[in-house]
């Protein structure tokens, strides 16, 4: 057993005989390298094969830290310690190898630069490696080369002290870092930001949000599950949860020429791939379930349409199975529906009629395997010009079905608890619409949007998305129109979650945070100059305008679907993916447009992992 020594902090300036930092004005791809000769190294107190170690490296705007786990850490002598990780830049770490011999030498190489190189210079660098309470630190100030891409410094005198360590950041008593910008008003310059290291932890201004790509070039390994990156390496959509119910694993899509597995199941920690999918596992469209009862099971639609089943992607085995009496049209709710938050309806759409299945149903009925599936309803006789079904999808209690129409018309249904039956879900006439009737139960049109339940209105259904009748700016029923609305299902109550003013147009919504009910996160169009351009935000439903501002996308998706972001929190919300090809506001250091990669923001405060 290994047990590291408790010793008071010290710091051990060092010359650094080579300091080198390279990457690619291309592909993005970086190297570091750091060796000290003098003074003389002496080994640390604590023994990194127990508390591991981690680098730092400073430069003019950026301060980025990577880890070097204990479990890759030996002694091949007395004293002497190295790190060593093969599969750099993956793998637990982009460091390759980090090497201790005291009396002798130190040395760092890393399979990235750490800090992006994009600026014009750096001028001064700092790297420190620290192993318990010792950090070891060089200093350069007069590089040999310094420009874009390259920082090169040789003899560079020791430091009189090391760096100071980053200002340390509390949590929230709901877990979120607490130097979140919350600003409502605040109007941000999108910085030039070149684009992040597969698995390299960064923290861009203007936010400061750490942010990490979990997705890694085209044609490297996906190690260590066999396989290879592809080009089109990202989460499925806004409204589909890629964490699972405990957060322990995370699903993406692995697309394109040569890539393969897809999906790929990621370790909800290290971000790493675990695993691949089951062979016996015919997924076509896929939810996680979203109980901790069954946290490794998935919910999916054959792609034939005619079987429901849970399936457990751990063991390879399917739990559940429904014979489907019409063919979904595209998986669950024409691929854009989710089950109940208890995991217990889905709404199933074929191509003019829908219905609704009891995946787990409760007395008075008989549990499963009975089969518990309501009458179809042809909803085709909309009274609109275009009955085309967009999507269906039960309500988060699953106290109503939901239908969207081509247009972003949406419509609300009654489930009967009793025969599961769908019957339009009359509105008050005096409540607002742009198409439809109060009758026929339409409410106020929405884009991109996702159904939730209000904690701060006793927990009623409601539906949050973009304004879809073009109305922001104008009052409707005492409401000034923003361009994020929550809609409640009952009565096609309108609540604005933004102001409009100087807000720019917003793009999806998601709310399958359902471990954090009462916050909804949106994505923006890049409006250079106006509040919320190109960002990453957490609007609340209470209609205070409260706000959480996370990051910006640096994503080019003008005729691009899959390159647009989709931001999906977890189910604390504390984690948000988003799609990006970084290819805009990303200095000289920029992605290929064709090359679309997920992004990680880590907003949990410290103690607040799941």
């Amino acid at each position: 057993m290994l047990c590291g020594r408790t010793a008071p902090a010290a710091d051990h300036p060092q010359e650094a005989l080579h300091l080198t930092l390279k990457q690619s004005v291309t592909s993005g791809r970086g190297r570091a390298r750091w060796v000290s000769r003098a003074p003389a190294v002496i080994p640390p107190a604590a023994d990194p094969r127990s508390v591991g170690g981690t680098l730092r490296i400073i430069g003019l705007y950026q301060d980025v830290t990577v880890p070097l786990p204990a479990g890759n850490w030996s002694s091949p002598s007395s004293q002497v310690y190295r790190f060593r990780n093969k599969e750099a830049p993956a793998g637990p770490s982009p460091v390759k190898l980090a090497l201790i011999a005291p009396g002798s030498r130190l040395t760092v190489s890393a399979d990235t630069s750490g800090i992006d190189l994009g600026d014009p210079y750096q001028g001064t660098v700092s790297v420190a490696l620290t192993v318990g309470g010792d950090t070891y630190c060089s200093t350069c100030t007069t590089p040999v080369k310094d420009e874009p891409g390259r920082y090169v410094a040789a003899a560079c005198e020791a430091p009189a002290v090391c760096p100071p360590p980053p200002p340390p950041v509390s949590s929230t008593p709901d877990g979120f870092r607490s130097d979140l910008m919350t600003n409502p008003a605040a109007v941000f310059t999108e910085p030039q930001r070149p684009k992040p290291a597969y698995l390299v932890t960064v923290s861009p201004g203007p936010f400061g949000t750490p942010i990490t790509p979990i997705a890694n070039d085209p044609g490297l390994r996906t190690s260590p599950v066999t396989g290879t990156w592809g080009t089109d390496a990202r989460h499925v959509y806004s409204t589909q949860q890629p964490w699972n119910a405990d957060e322990t694993l995370i699903i993406i899509e692995n697309r394109g020429t040569r890539a393969s597995p897809s999906p790929l199941i990621l370790d909800g920690s290290t971000y790493e791939p675990k695993f691949g999918p089951c062979s016996n596992y015919p997924l076509w469209d896929y939810r996680w379930h979203p109980t901790l009862a069954h946290a490794h099971e998935q919910i999916n639609v054959t792609a034939d349409g005619l079987e429901l089943m849970w399936f457990d992607v751990v063991s390879c085995t399917k739990t559940r199975s429904w014979t489907l009496p019409i063919a979904a049209s595209y998986g669950i709710g024409s691929g854009k529906g989710n089950p109940s938050n208890d995991g217990r309806f889905v709404v199933i759409a074929g191509t003019t009629q829908v219905y609704v299945v009891d995946m787990d149903p409760q007395p008075p009925s008989a549990p499963y395997p009975h089969n518990r599936i309501g009458p179809p309803l042809d909803v085709s006789d909309c009274g609109l010009t275009d009955c085309t079904i967009a999507w269906a999808r039960i309500s988060a209690s699953g106290k109503y079905g939901v239908v969207s129409y081509t247009g972003d018309d949406i419509r609300v249904f009654d489930v009967d608890p009793a025969t599961l039956a769908l019957t339009p879900h009359a509105m008050p006439t005096s409540s607002y619409r742009c198409a439809g009737t109060a009758a026929a139960g339409y409410i106020y049109s929405l884009g991109h949007a996702d159904v939730a339940r209000n904690p701060f209105d006793n927990d009623e259904d409601v539906i949050v998305g973009q304004d879809e009748c073009h109305l922001s700016g104008q009052t409707v029923n005492g409401v000034l129109i923003g361009h994020v609305l929550m809609v409640r299902l009952r009565d096609d109550a309108i609540v604005a979650l933004t102001d409009p003013s100087n807000e720019a147009y917003a793009d999806h919504i998601s709310t399958r945070n359902l471990n954090r009910p009462g916050w909804a996160y949106v994505d923006y169009f890049q409006e250079d100059g106006m509040r919320f351009s190109d960002e990453v935000i957490a609007v609340k439903l209470d209609g205070s305008k409260a706000v959480q501002r996370f990051a910006h996308k640096h994503s080019v998706f003008d005729g691009c679907y899959r390159c647009e972001s989709h931001p999906a929190p977890s189910m604390d919300g504390r984690r948000i993916l988003f799609a990006s090809n970084w290819a805009e506001h990303c200095g000289t250091l920029c992605g290929s447009t064709t090359d679309i990669e997920d992004y990680l923001i880590d907003a949990r405060g410290p103690q607040s992992s799941p």
